[in-house]
């Protein structure tokens, strides 16, 4: 599969059938939590046999039937939430490579996360993963145009793949609160979302998915500055 596959066939899982993840797929998570940890410097634990995080209920229902979450911990309040977005999202993505479902659950009960925190430490977002009942659905997306502006003469073709891939990127409620600019340049990119909410969260997921499938075209492109 390519990793524009992979965006397409992502979906938020909500419903899961009890199996913890196994095997190589345990290894693959464990893997590139790591990597992801590493290269962030970011706190990220997987968290296994912890059924209670997920005793909240939701807006939009409950996360059930899954006891394993990757939980986000940091001293840093928000001021962590883009790069939470953006290496969680590199997560989330591995993860459905690897054959599991997951969901980010911003409405979670941290006080029952297992996850080790130290002193002023808070898990501040995590991530149901396992086997869903089912691959979720897809849902109701906003058009490119309302996503997107372009300042060039043209968009290149790589650009159109991009913006596919952050129109289907997950966000908090399916608000979609981001907006990407192709500059006259047809090759520097900026994004924006406003303060507030989980909005900056998103803002990183959203830069991954786009981040993913530029590079996987080969795109001669660069975030802005």
């Amino acid at each position: 599969m390519t990793m524009m596959d992979t965006i397409r066939a992502r979906h938020s899982v909500r419903e899961y059938d009890g199996r913890a993840p196994e095997g190589e797929a345990l290894a693959a998570l464990r893997a590139v939590i790591d990597e992801c940890s590493r290269e962030s410097g970011l706190n990220i634990q997987l968290v296994l046999g912890n059924p209670e995080a997920f005793q909240v209920v939701a807006r939009f229902g409950l996360v059930h039937g899954v006891d394993t979450n990757i939980a986000f911990v940091t001293a840093n309040g928000g001021r962590d939430d883009e790069a939470i977005g953006f290496w969680g999202q590199k997560i989330v993505l591995a993860a459905q490579e690897a054959g599991l479902n997951t969901c980010w659950v911003a409405m979670n009960s941290r006080r029952k996360n297992k996850a080790a925190c130290a002193a002023g430490e808070k898990v501040r977002i995590i991530v149901a993963v396992g086997y869903g009942k089912t691959q979720g659905v897809t849902r109701k997306t906003k058009s490119v145009e309302e996503l997107s502006t372009v300042e060039c003469a043209e968009a290149p073709s790589w650009f159109a793949v991009a913006m596919e891939a952050a129109q289907l990127a997950p966000t908090a409620m399916n608000n979609q609160n981001f907006h990407v600019t192709l500059r006259e340049d047809g090759k520097t990119v900026s994004i924006e979302a406003p303060k507030g909410g989980w909005n900056t969260v998103d803002l990183g997921i959203v830069k991954r998915n786009f981040q993913e499938a530029a590079d996987e075209l080969g795109a001669d492109w660069r975030w802005e500055s």
